[in-house]
């Protein structure tokens, strides 16, 4: 037998925080590594050792339980104590989402992140070659052979990518700084690719308090649900997933939190097989659209706050004037300024108040609080709200066109009806919005008249001088009184703006909005309500209110988001349990799922047994599946004892090979035992050694071990052998596979150093690698994620 070959260095870091060696994990698409520390950082570096990425949990009471990435690498998942997920982009490293699994939830035991194919690939592609015929076709539709899904197609036509880009807005601060980011901002908008309509991204979170939840594309979330409870009733926790992309059955690896046995069961997501062609559709796109709810709420809070600044200061200079007018008895500030303004008189205490108290120092001030939020509130309405209000409408539309077109069949969960409310209310919105700009330019104009009016008061009423100027008369001609007067009259006391924008008893509340809540559209009637505002007649307060429109928009969304949830969730079984023994502990444990045929697949799981250190039990979990159901068929073991030494980690690296870290005293081993009868792939067995698998059954005696001597172990399984094992001991394994976003040869290894201060990336001999490839290629596997 020929010698071990020896890995190939790519990369090799020494930290400055001790790793925590369960939270490791390499980008599937980037030379990215990501790691988390045992004073709860989360550190990302390239390979050249350069950090991306660092942030650091302020609360000290918080861990993180787990990372994980997107099978596209765009996005990093880390998981938290406190039942918290957060998204973190890979190249903004801006949180784009966090999400809750439960207030009661103190640990996260399991977070898995997969691609599965939807069944409708072959369909898509023949779509495409039936278009690229007829488009290169001199007989135009006339061949009945060319069938096109009309409705289907033109769901996927990418219109969002002939929209303008949203604008950043201010950092405030909050998990909502997303959207102040250029990069984050366009992750978070990614367009539709229709080419991602044959696949959807499977996030399985799993907890302490023994649920699992599911979200699809991101940050959608399916459902919770109880996991199995065991033979005495207690609950199970999940602490490993796999899964096959190919495949729309989940292998779920539990544990009894008391007995610490370990527990397989199938999990069938039917919704990903059975779905009509417009899950990725639907799912991206409310995904989008909850984005999309969660800026335009930003931006209205935004909106907001710049109008309580234009009222805040000159409110404060208009308080005290007209308190001192009303103890004098001199009526109002407004009147004061109106006949100032009308006869050119100034009222002493209103002069007074011009020169001593306001003057130049406080005019500036007034006037930049006006006009700088004004301008903003513009910006915010052209830039901001009005081109994401666009952008919803397009979602809706092709929610629409689905909901026409599904016919009877109610899998999506909606109705067109439900959509076209929402589609209304967007509509208000747009109403609402584009009365707001038009006020505030309106409002501009005037306030620009009654500013040059005011600092030409204050100058005049502050000169030494009794006779007027040649240039004070210039001044005075050049200001437009009418529009001050109209200023005096409409805005400085209470701005036109306020019907949008202020508070609201209420009661009004829920009187004005009795026909939204029941389900009626209220476009036209908020078009009435306006036009009665703006005559001056008595109207209903509550319909124009911004917050309020924002509020009920992401009411009705969130309903149509829950329901189309419910109908997945509907979909999702769980098979059987299959208790399988007790392990050493969680992190020595691993599993794999693999597709054999349509219609079959089989799960193999590894794990070290309790007090046995020495020893690998692997069992095989053969399943048939029909109609996206599976069904236990067979379940075998196999167990091997690697002489007296100690194993650190375990992982499987392909459909063959089970790569184990083995301690034999003070040098530490990697090997690659053949766990499969006939390798899956096509490779030869390594060592002539091929595993011997038994029918398996808890309660009759224990399995014989397949014995070796130290010796034996290092002939028979060392096939890779690790640069520097003397000065670098090896502590755990990670593996980055080949998958369809990688690139070619890219299977990776990475090893955390006993210390857990180093860790180097190795690349697997040519040979090797290749082989692997093409395994994975084939199958298109995924294995555990914890």
């Amino acid at each position: 037998m020929e010698g071990p070959l020896p890995l190939k260095t790519l990369s090799e870091k020494t930290l400055h925080q001790t790793a925590d060696p369960r939270l490791t994990a390499y980008c599937p698409s980037m030379d990215l590594v990501a790691l988390g520390t045992t004073d709860q950082q989360v550190l990302i570096y390239r390979l050249n050792g350069q950090r991306v990425y660092g942030a650091t949990q302020k609360n000290s009471k918080l861990r993180v339980n787990s990372i994980k990435w997107k099978p596209n690498g765009q996005l990093l998942a880390v998981a938290w104590n406190d039942g918290s997920v957060r998204l973190v982009g890979a190249e903004s490293g801006k949180i784009v989402h966090q999400f809750s699994t439960g207030d009661a939830v103190t640990e996260i035991t399991c977070m898995g992140w997969s691609s599965n194919l939807t069944n409708k690939t072959s369909n898509s592609q023949r779509e495409d070659t039936i278009w690229n015929d007829l488009l290169n076709s001199d007989s135009g539709a006339s061949d009945n052979s060319l069938f096109l899904n009309l409705p289907r197609d033109l769901s996927l036509i990418d219109i969002e990518r002939s929209l303008p880009k949203l604008s950043l807005l201010a950092a405030g601060g909050s998990t909502e700084d997303v959207f102040s980011s250029r990069s984050s901002l366009d992750a978070l908008f990614r367009p539709f690719d229709p080419k991602d309509n044959d696949a959807v991204d499977i996030m399985v979170v799993g907890t302490d308090d023994g649920e699992v939840h599911l979200t699809i594309y991101d940050s959608f979330l399916v459902g919770s649900f109880q996991t199995p409870k065991n033979t005495i009733g207690k609950g199970l926790q999940l602490i490993k997933h796999s899964s096959s992309e190919q495949l729309s059955t989940h292998a779920l690896l539990m544990k009894c939190p008391s007995t610490r046995c370990l527990y397989f069961v199938p999990m069938d997501l039917r919704f990903i097989s059975a779905s009509t062609g417009y899950l990725s559709l639907l799912a991206s796109r409310s995904t989008a659209l909850q984005n999309l709810l969660r800026y335009i709420h930003q931006v209205q809070n935004l909106m907001i706050s710049e109008w309580k600044s234009t009222q805040e200061l000159p409110g404060r200079f208009l308080r005290n004037i007209n308190e001192t007018l009303t103890e004098n008895n001199k009526g109002d500030i407004v009147q004061s300024l109106y006949h100032s303004v009308a006869t050119g008189h100034t009222l002493p205490a209103v002069k007074e108040w011009l020169v001593d108290e306001l003057s130049e120092r406080g005019h500036k001030r007034w006037e930049k609080a006006v006009v700088t939020g004004l301008e903003n509130i513009r910006r915010l309405i052209h830039e901001n709200m009005l081109p994401a209000l666009e952008r919803c409408s397009v979602i809706l539309s092709r929610f629409s066109g689905i909901a026409k077109f599904q016919g009877d069949d109610d899998s999506v969960g909606f109705s067109s009806h439900q959509i076209s409310l929402i589609v209304d209310t967007v509509a208000c919105l747009h109403l609402v919005s584009s009365k707001i700009l038009l006020q505030v330019i309106d409002e501009l104009d005037l306030f620009a008249a009654f500013s040059s009016w005011l600092r030409y008061e204050i100058d005049r009423l502050g000169s030494d001088s009794t006779s007027a100027r040649d240039d004070d008369l210039e001044k005075e001609a050049a200001i437009d009184h009418n529009k001050v007067l109209l200023y005096l009259q409409n805005c400085m006391t209470t701005s036109s703006l306020e019907v949008y924008f202020g508070n609201l008893a209420s009661d009004d509340v829920d009187n004005d909005w009795t026909q939204a809540e029941q389900g009626l559209p209220m476009f036209d009637l908020l078009d009435k309500q306006i036009s009665k505002q703006e005559q001056g007649l008595p109207y209903m307060k509550g319909l124009p209110r911004v917050e309020l429109l924002c509020k009920f928009l992401s009411r009705q969304a969130q309903s149509v988001f829950s329901q189309i949830a419910e109908a997945e969730k509907r979909n999702v079984l769980f098979g059987q349990r299959q208790e399988i023994g007790t392990a050493e502990n969680d992190d020595l444990t691993d599993m794999r799922l693999t597709i054999l045929s349509k219609s079959s697949c089989v799960a193999h799981l590894a794990f070290v047994p309790k007090d046995l250190p020495s020893q690998i039990q692997v069992n095989r979990l053969s399943f048939s599946i029909e109609n996206s159901i599976s069904k236990g068929r067979s379940i075998d073991a196999s167990v091997i004892q690697l002489g007296d030494g100690q194993i650190k980690d375990l992982k499987f690296l392909d459909s063959s090979d089970l790569l184990v870290l083995w301690q034999l005293r003070e040098k530490i081993i990697l090997l690659s035992i053949p766990y499969s009868l006939s390798g899956d792939n096509g490779s030869t067995i390594f060592g002539g050694f091929h595993m011997e698998y038994t029918a398996f059954d808890l309660k009759s005696a224990a399995l014989q071990p397949m014995m070796f001597s130290n010796k034996e172990v290092e002939q028979q399984f060392m096939k890779y052998k690790i640069p520097g094992e003397g000065s670098f001991l090896p502590e755990r394994i990670n593996i980055r596979y080949q998958t369809n976003y990688s690139q070619k040869d890219s299977t990776r290894i990475v090893i955390l150093g006993e210390d857990k201060m180093h860790f180097k990336v190795f690349r697997f001999p040519e040979s090797a690698s290749s082989r692997q490839e093409n395994g994975s290629n084939n199958e298109d596997d995924i294995s555990m994620s914890n």
